[in-house]
């Protein structure tokens, strides 16, 4: 399994550093941030703003001509970090949230513009990239406030499109959407609007197509056509009555072939 990479803590550790360093300076009487005359405040001044050449939206921030960090466009605005402007010491622990947050928000939307995701699922990805608890939790959230992530909706989209199009039984779609982590009760809610006629009658169109392709006795044609709709997820009924379409509907062309012959 792949380790988490800690997205977070590099940022952190990077911008700690940073700010280690300087106290380190300002010790020796040449820190580049700003004391007022008891030292209540402390403050550093940005030098340089420099965009990415590798990432149009991201910027390098300079303070007192040294590299300090870099944060997204929406975070610069947002913190005003501008060249000239000064960033007292106490604000750079809530630039450094704002800009994991913002990073882990914007690559769980990366995640479900490919295509639908549970709650798991997404979370799942998040950590695999290496961010941490707090962050995910804040990504998934934001995400589930504005509706682009819902497993009671992606419950009934998938259970639809399994069963109706794909010709899937309930029973296979029930396992599907367990794995991926949807709460049971949003299971139960979505097949509860499957309309069993439509269900059957998916399941009569492929087995019927599927006799016509199996070979051997009828005893042997009715065993792999039962053992291939129940791997579909259809249930027990379900496929006996497809069965017997399919077996009355054998006898009916065997009676047919000897009236014409």
């Amino acid at each position: 399994m792949m380790k988490p990479r800690g997205k977070s803590v590099n940022k952190k550790k990077t911008i700690e550093a940073w700010l280690e360093k300087q106290e380190t300076m300002h010790m020796d009487g040449s820190s580049i941030l700003q004391t007022g005359e008891q030292e209540e405040e402390q403050a550093a001044m940005i030098t340089s703003v420099e965009r990415q050449k590798r990432s149009k939206h991201r910027y390098n921030i300079h303070v007192g001509g040294t590299y300090a960090f870099s944060v997204h466009e929406d975070i610069m605005i947002k913190h005003r970090l501008l060249k000239g402007e000064m960033i007292p010491s106490e604000n750079f622990e809530q630039i450094l949230q704002d800009e994991e947050r913002h990073s882990a928000y914007f690559q769980a939307v990366r995640f479900i513009s490919h295509r639908p995701r549970t709650v798991k699922e997404l979370r799942l990805k998040l950590k695999e990239k290496g961010y941490e608890p707090e962050l995910i939790d804040y990504a998934v959230e934001r995400l589930k406030e504005q509706k682009f992530v819902d497993d009671k909706l992606f419950a009934q989209q998938l259970a639809e499109s399994r069963i109706y199009s794909q010709k899937k039984g309930r029973n296979l779609v029930q396992q599907e959407l367990a794995q991926k982590g949807v709460p049971k009760e949003h299971i139960q809610s979505a097949l509860e609007r499957v309309d069993p006629e439509r269900e059957l009658a998916s399941a009569m169109e492929l087995g019927l197509k599927r006799w016509k392709l199996l070979s051997g006795s009828g005893t042997d044609k009715s065993r792999k056509l039962y053992g291939f709709l129940l791997r579909r997820g259809y249930s027990s009924s379900q496929v006996q009555k497809v069965l017997r379409a399919c077996i009355d509907g054998e006898a009916e062309m065997e009676a047919d072939e000897m009236f014409l012959d």
